[in-house]
């Protein structure tokens, strides 16, 4: 394929099932640092990026077409900005989680509107990609790639061994962004907090340790259900996370004493614990740093909150933890290999109000082994935690299969058919779901889904700040009239 390359656009698409709390208030930070490291190494060659979350006028039309397809739960509507594309000429590409895990699938069942797949990260291969097509260069060059030669085979190409490093990528042009940072400042206050002047989005590890151990613990080692996670464990350098921070603050010419927070995306901080240590002593020495109010969001496991933990989140003007409870019953916890008890998330709560650290709740109901008595078991957790002022949400989610997660794997056990599927019906696949892996939950599986969304529903009414509901689409959202079809209610 040899190819006029005059522009490039990088698409983040909104989830057509559901709702995440945080959608539309930060900005797509992996398309940035893509389109940052394109822009650098091809500065001819026009590069935006669009957010349809707030941008759904702009046509996809541009010589090549980006698609972050993160999730399952966004992957119609990344289908239907392929078509799009397609229907204008466009070359198309896909990225991101759900299309690293099915490539074989996508490339299978739509060749017709997806030209390309990047697996894993994609600043350097998607700009090879870029290179080879505008000098008809042999695709089998480019490390990561999926495609169909002339034959109409797929060929997967090898994975890179290059040592990808988020700080190799940096700084991000902002100036990509169609919509401009100020835009999601202000959807941030409009959303989340109206209090904070700037949000920023900032790294400071990637990965998880506790998948990592497990993973290291035996070969079939298994860890949370529901999570895909396959990012390799590393820590950012301290110095990088002050000096990134303090460029962003320069950048955007914020004022001494503005309220900044950053939002770092690594999962489970506390297993970072000298990552933490490090980070307190740059920003302790950092004068520049203290000219500001800057405060954090992270995650973390319950599990991994002690009393240095969470001294030293505090000690670093930690604001939010996000905390992924998931279920309060012991055995579902076990089930689900979640490495938590009861005792560790009472213990987290406690530990977050002593270093006065609000908590972001984040409940997964469906998991396996689901029972009324577990659910109530969550429900009344939850509750305790409204009444006691220790929450700034309540993220609730019914269990969605994300493929290469565990709970993929285990229901593709079951159900093999779906393995050769690209497009995971969310209602569909959570049937077969709830029928193999909840079954004491009710004796019909389509009334053990609903006493699933119910339950949903209930910790979603809960949540004081911002709302979501993933895998399920909320009553308050019926209420609200941004979809039509009700749910009848049904008593717990």
């Amino acid at each position: 394929m040899n190819c006029e390359i005059r522009n490039i656009q990088l698409f983040s698409v909104p989830s057509d099932y559901g709702h995440g709390a945080n959608d539309g208030a930060y900005y797509p930070v992996g398309l940035l640092s893509i389109g940052s490291h394109l822009n650098r190494v091809l500065p001819n060659i026009d590069v935006s990026i669009i957010d349809r979350h707030h941008d759904d006028k702009t046509i996809a039309n541009a010589s090549i077409v980006g698609i972050s397809a993160s999730s399952t739960l966004n992957y119609r509507n990344v289908l239907q900005c392929a078509l799009e594309a397609k229907k204008n000429g466009s070359v198309v590409v896909l990225g991101g989680p759900h299309a690293t895990q099915l490539a074989n699938q996508i490339m299978n069942n739509q060749d017709s509107v997806v030209d390309f797949i990047i697996r894993g990260n994609g600043e350097i291969s998607f700009q090879k990609l870029i290179t080879a097509l505008i000098n008809n260069f042999s695709l089998e060059t480019v490390h990561n790639l999926s495609w169909k030669n002339h034959f109409g085979q797929i060929i997967h190409n090898p994975l890179s061994n290059f040592v990808w490093k988020y700080d190799d990528f940096l700084p991000l042009n902002f100036s990509l962004l169609r919509n401009n940072i100020q835009f999601y400042w202000n959807a941030f206050r409009n959303k989340i907090d109206s209090s904070i002047d700037a949000a920023f989005v900032v790294f400071t590890h990637f990965g998880c340790g506790y998948r990592e151990m497990m993973v290291k613990r035996k070969p079939n080692g298994s860890w949370c259900s529901y999570c895909s996670l396959n990012d390799l464990l590393f820590s950012r350098d301290p110095k990088n996370i002050v000096n990134e921070t303090l460029q962003l603050i320069k950048e955007n010419r914020l004022p001494k004493g503005s309220n900044i927070l950053l939002k770092c995306y690594g999962d489970n901080v506390g297993t970072h614990i000298t990552l933490l240590e490090k980070l307190k002593d740059q920003i302790r020495e950092s004068k520049e740093w203290n000219e500001y109010n800057i405060v954090w969001t992270f995650y973390c496991q319950s599990s991994r909150i002690t009393e240095q933990t969470a001294k030293l989140l505090s000690s670093i003007n930690t604001q939010n933890l996000y905390i992924g409870f998931d279920s309060v019953d012991d055995e579902v916890q076990k089930l689900n290999g979640l490495g938590t008890s009861r005792k560790n998330h009472i213990q987290a709560t406690q530990l977050c109000k002593k270093n006065d650290i609000k908590i972001q709740a984040g409940f997964v109901l469906g998991c396996i082994g689901e029972t009324i008595n577990s659910i109530n078991k969550t429900l009344l957790f939850a509750e305790k935690m409204s009444k006691e002022k220790l929450l700034e949400r309540i993220n609730s989610a019914i269990l969605f299969i994300i493929p290469g997660s565990p709970a993929y794997e285990k229901l593709c056990e079951k159900e093999p058919w779906i393995k050769d599927l690209d497009i995971l019906d969310t209602d569909e696949i959570q049937y077969y779901w709830v029928k193999h892996f909840c079954p004491n939950l009710s004796n019909d599986t389509y009334t053990g889904i609903r006493l699933l969304k119910d339950a949903a529903n209930y910790l979603d009414e809960l949540s004081p700040g911002p709302h979501a509901s993933m895998g399920y689409i909320s009553k308050r959202l019926h209420s609200e009239n941004i979809f039509t079809e009700a749910l009848e209610p049904i008593n717990l």
